[in-house]
């Protein structure tokens, strides 16, 4: 035991000398270097290569590196500029490929990819505030107004969907069964509001993936306000149109409330049901298409490549906000990239739930059904 612990502080102290003329050498910069190189490839880019590799033209980059910067700290290990940090994070987020892939390709170590990638991810989070909100009631107007003409719906605020990010398998959390969903896979979900145009105002992520959608809603501060009728402002209202409090539009998986307005269940029994929950159907795709560019975008969302079950809730929010910032900078999305994300990861199909919360609830689809049913299918 005393030669080995004697061979074993030998071995320690080689290793610490070995180590020091490595940084005396300067062995340790050539990552530098080479993500430098790198860097200077990418200020050469066309527009359609920055929209490939980062998901946005270089002058838009330019203004969310100026939102950023005053959030991101440079890496304490090596010098990379905030620019080059964001870039970095966003090559990620966008591919999907591991931080081994990166690492190898930017001679970057994983671990230091991995903390760039986070604390980008939390810089991006301090942008909420502007991109990613409850509307005001000017911005409300405008998306009310835009959901009657392009969707058919009047009085109608946004559609609330969800959808199941896939987790690594071979870094599951201790509590691994509460994120075993309904399609025998591991998952977190992200629940979110859609306005009129493709954008999120609401977001709740973190939830595992076999918690029921229903349960996401009624536990978070969305539902309070919502039903205690504080989640709208009041001078957005608008029953020149059609006499009801404003709503959103919900899945089967959600309850039925004064302010959650959603399809009739099982066989609509009149004519006006059957046509109201076609319209509700296409209507709902603005939630459904909002969804799919953001995993086009975004392609960490499927490709199982975020590791850490708790870092994945602040990757997810980011990408929403990324989205929106895109979507608001009109920058271009590609079908093919919506084509090559359908077949990575098939969403689990909801619960149903059929509760019906308050006595207005179903007047209130009433009234809506019988305004949407009535209108010419060309209108809608």
């Amino acid at each position: 035991l005393r030669k080995y612990n004697q061979l074993r502080t030998l071995y320690h102290q080689h290793r610490i000398l070995f180590m020091k003329s490595l940084i005396n050498t300067g062995c340790f910069l050539h990552h530098r270097k080479y993500f430098n190189k790198w860097w200077e490839k990418i200020q050469n880019f066309t527009d359609d290569q920055w929209l490939k590799y980062l998901r946005m033209r270089k002058e838009t980059f330019a203004l969310l590196v100026s939102h950023i910067n005053p959030y991101l700290q440079k890496s304490s290990k090596f010098e990379v500029s905030c620019e080059k940090q964001i870039a970095l994070a966003l090559i990620f987020l966008s591919s999907g490929k591991s931080y081994r892939y990166l690492s190898r390709l930017f001679s970057v170590s994983k671990i230091d990819i991995q903390t760039i990638v986070t604390n980008v991810c939390s810089a991006i989070k301090h942008l909420m505030p502007k991109y990613l909100k409850i509307p005001s009631s000017t911005e409300l107007k405008k998306n009310i107004s835009d959901f009657q003409a392009i969707w058919g719906f009047p009085q109608c605020a946004g559609v609330l969907g969800s959808m199941h990010i896939p987790l690594n398998i071979s870094h599951l959390p201790h509590n691994a069964v509460d994120y075993f969903n309904s399609n025998s896979d591991y998952s977190m979900l992200l629940q979110c509001i859609v306005d009129a145009n493709y954008k999120f105002w609401d977001i709740n992520v973190g939830w595992p993936g076999n918690v029921p959608e229903s349960r996401i809603l009624t536990n978070s501060t969305l539902w309070l306000r919502g039903q205690d009728r504080k989640l709208f402002p009041e001078d957005s209202q608008n029953p020149r149109v059609i006499d009801v409090p404003l709503y959103i539009l919900a899945g089967a998986a959600y309850p039925l409330s004064h302010w959650i307005l959603k399809p009739f269940l099982n066989d609509p029994e009149s004519d006006k049901e059957k046509a109201f929950n076609e319209k509700f159907t296409f209507a709902y795709n603005v939630c459904e298409i909002a969804m799919k560019r953001l995993k086009a975008r975004w392609n960490c969302l499927v490709k199982r490549n975020i590791h850490n079950v708790e870092t994945l809730p602040s990757a997810i929010a980011a990408c929403c906000i990324l989205h929106n910032f895109c979507e608001i900078n009109q920058e271009p999305i590609l079908d093919k990239w919506i084509l090559e994300t359908e077949s990575f990861f098939k969403q689990p199909v909801p619960s149903v739930c059929s509760t019906v919360i308050g006595p207005q609830a179903e007047t209130i689809r009433h009234t809506v059904c019988e305004y949407v049913s009535e209108c010419p299918v060309n209108d809608v």
